[in-house]
């Protein structure tokens, strides 16, 4: 049976993102953005009053959690929020978003982007920030919601942003559990990178897959002790046993499907935007991982075990060829030699 770890600490360092030159880069991207916010925003006001418009910035995402991968076409990305020392009554969550767009569309070397839950920061150099837009509201946070030019959906949104960071993170108070934990993780994303489509809501959020992961870590005892691939295979099973079936009138059959909630407000189901159809096929592939990742921990050829493993992550995990034996042939007895 192999457990591969040389070869899985080979892949994790290579699929990692780097903390001293991808992630640096990612810093400065958000310190000069952040820096250029606030200079900006330095003589406006609360809307009908004389309090100065003021806001702090906390890290949110991957790289609070620090589980983030080396991303496909270098599309790197931090998360950040932008936290407004205001009530909800005193400024319009649509209006506020604006005005960030606003003062951040001013410059020219940059595409800046009004999304649904934060306002988007692209360069060129394939480097882009995610600014959400948060109220403290006295310290029962917020996030400003909803598209540009939409009619409806627009106000601010209950969220806990710092606590699910929190309770991510809080994995485990044993350092070698959580490390193997964001590992995993790491795993998972570069499994979905190779698998699903970028484009639409074909592929489950991260956050799912980081929720599901921290589920089965925590509450299902999903960690081995110095073996990556037995870990990971025991959460890929926690991910598939939460699937259902769901009888789908439209074509007379049934379905797998799953809810994951986030563990803070607002507690949605962070798979709400994926269709049945896609919930099933997320199902499907989650069936054929974990046959793969069962199929190589069961095969005696560690060269053969990395070729199955490559199908799942692709050419960035290692494949090793198994040991040669030696040349030498054994001497053979004969009756002239006793």
């Amino acid at each position: 049976m192999a457990a591969l770890k040389s070869e899985f600490k080979e892949f994790h360092k290579t699929i990692k993102l780097d903390q001293y030159s991808e992630n640096k880069k990612l810093r400065d991207k958000r310190d000069l953005l952040i820096d250029e916010l606030s200079d900006k925003l330095k003589d406006e006001k609360i809307p009908d009053t004389e309090k100065k418009l003021t806001f702090t910035k906390f890290d949110q995402g991957s790289y609070a959690i620090n589980t983030g991968i080396k991303p496909k076409d270098d599309d790197y990305d931090i998360d950040v929020g932008v936290l407004f020392d205001l009530t909800n009554d005193e400024y319009d969550s649509s209006k506020l978003k604006q005005l960030v767009f606003d003062k951040l569309d001013e410059q020219h070397n940059r595409t800046v982007v009004f999304n649904r839950p934060c306002i988007t920061v692209k360069y060129s150099d394939g480097y882009h920030v995610d600014l959400a837009i948060y109220s403290d509201n006295d310290n029962d946070y917020h996030i400003a919601w909803g598209k540009k030019n939409s009619k409806t959906n627009k106000c601010w949104y209950k969220s806990e942003p710092k606590e699910l960071t929190s309770w991510v993170k809080d994995v485990s108070d044993v350092d070698a559990e959580s490390s193997q934990f964001r590992r995993v993780v790491r795993y998972l994303k570069k499994w979905k990178l190779k698998h699903f489509s970028s484009s639409g809501n074909e592929a489950p959020p991260s956050i799912g897959l980081t929720i599901q992961a921290r589920n089965a870590y925590h509450e299902q005892a999903s960690y081995v002790n110095d073996n990556d691939l037995g870990a990971l295979i025991n959460v890929v099973k926690d991910i598939k046993s939460s699937f259902t079936s769901k009888f789908e009138f439209e074509t007379l059959s049934f379905k797998k499907t799953v809810e994951v909630d986030l563990p803070v407000e607002p507690y949605k189901n962070v798979y709400y935007k994926m269709t049945l159809n896609q919930l099933d096929n997320y199902s499907n592939k989650v069936d054929d991982l974990l046959e793969a990742l069962e199929s190589a921990r069961d095969e005696e050829s560690i060269y053969e075990a990395c070729k199955v493993l490559r199908q799942v992550f692709g050419d960035d995990f290692p494949l090793t060829e198994d040991t040669k034996r030696s040349a030498v042939k054994p001497a053979i007895v004969t009756g002239n030699n006793a």
